[in-house]
């Protein structure tokens, strides 16, 4: 009988993620467990969709009430007994709640082994809620072993107080056979006659994510004389608090024409980079405000899945140097400082007008995404994982 594995991602369960799990399904009894709302719930595996205060619908200050009432909103009413007999619980984030509970259900003796994904890359953050602290202690010292998405989250667990001993870096991946380079794409890039270039950016629209850094390259490169024999389109993908803001400043600006706007599927996102020509996330760490000293940087780009998306697409790709970012990307685009506006225009500019430049940074992205980032590779080492956890 196959091993059971059971994948708790609670609102956060998604397509994203999970494509690394597909290739385990053969070799592994697996189920994810998310919320009534989760992101996705359509997988290769059987998904258990339970109860979360994350369900409750948007209002004003719902995070933070949530979460001082519950220390973490992320519960799942009546895991502790759905996880009954599994051999292996894979949960995400030392201070999310329903790591508590997996911990709980091994306790009980209903588990046999529990291990957690960490993302989180600033050491001793998410602990101003009082309990959050403890969370993260007890899971650092019980939990079985620990996957850090990035050597920044992993040093970040060690400064934290972890045994490195129980770490072991595994990034995300991306299934490189269905994110794939358009028909032609290296003669299409090359072409030193085409004149109309997308230029696309997938992500939540928030200032964070550099939305509003995008805004002001492109209104530069529109303006640029050296560019006026170009047609630029900036596709956005996604959407976010900003929208509607970021809408309007298009139109104030007057480059509204120049942009295209579309919330899709997933299932759609291949198809979207094979239309496009370059990818840009300029993600920039966010700051909690301080009434004095120095605002606090509360979070960063842990990794970027898109990113990953985009290289497997064959793309060339503008970056900024935050969080995770250089450790996905590595040498298979062009990284700029966060917020350096002038950098990211000029960066941008360079592909735009430099053919051979984009071929040459397509090909390396397409090399990176296969030889490093491929879903079949992640799916082989949470399988060595997972057995020498088991033994």
């Amino acid at each position: 009988m196959k091993p059971r594995i059971a994948i708790v991602r609670g609102k956060f369960l998604n397509k994203y993620e999970m494509q690394m799990y597909v290739p385990l399904v053969d070799r592994y009894d697996v189920t994810a467990f998310g919320s009534l709302t989760a992101y996705h719930d359509s997988f290769a595996f059987p998904t258990v969709k339970l109860p979360s205060p994350m369900d409750v619908p948007e209002f004003p200050g719902k995070m933070p009430i949530l979460n001082r009432l519950f220390v973490d909103a992320h519960y799942l009413w009546g895991l502790e007994k759905h996880l009954d007999g599994f051999d292996i619980v894979h949960s995400a984030e030392t201070y999310f709640h329903f790591t508590q509970q997996c911990l709980n259900a091994r306790r009980a003796g209903k588990v046999k082994k529990v291990i957690a994904t960490v993302l989180e890359t600033i050491p001793f953050n998410n602990e101003g809620i009082w309990g959050r602290k403890a969370f993260k202690a007890r899971a650092r010292k019980e939990l079985d072993h620990i996957v850090a998405l990035t050597r920044k989250s992993k040093d970040a667990l060690i400064r934290e107080g972890c045994d490195p001993e129980k770490i072991t870096l595994i990034s995300h991946f991306v299934d490189t056979k269905r994110f794939v380079p358009g028909p032609g794409y290296l003669a299409r890039i090359r072409d030193p006659k085409r004149r109309s270039l997308r230029i696309l950016f997938a992500g939540r629209l928030e200032e964070y994510k550099g939305i509003y850094d995008l805004l002001e390259a492109a209104r530069r490169l529109l303006v640029d004389p050296a560019l006026r024999d170009f047609r630029l389109v900036f596709h956005l993908v996604g959407g976010g608090s900003e929208s509607p803001r970021v809408q309007a400043l298009e139109k104030k600006l007057g480059i509204g024409s120049s942009f295209v706007h579309s919330c899709l599927s997933y299932d759609r996102m291949p198809a979207v980079y094979k239309e496009a020509d370059i990818f840009v996330a300029p993600s920039k760490p966010h700051f909690a405000k301080a009434s004095w000293g120095k605002p606090t940087i509360i979070w960063e780009e842990q990794y970027c899945t898109a990113l990953l998306e985009a290289q497997a697409a064959g793309l060339p790709i503008v970056t900024t140097k935050t969080g995770g970012i250089p450790e996905n990307i590595g040498d298979a685009g062009i990284v700029v400082a966060p917020g350096d506006i002038d950098a990211l225009t000029t960066a941008i500019k360079r592909f735009i007008v430099d053919p051979d430049l984009r071929v040459q940074f397509a090909r390396r992205a397409r090399t990176r995404a296969v030889r490093i980032h491929d879903s079949r590779i992640g799916a082989n080492k949470l399988d060595y994982l997972y057995r020498s956890l088991l033994t």
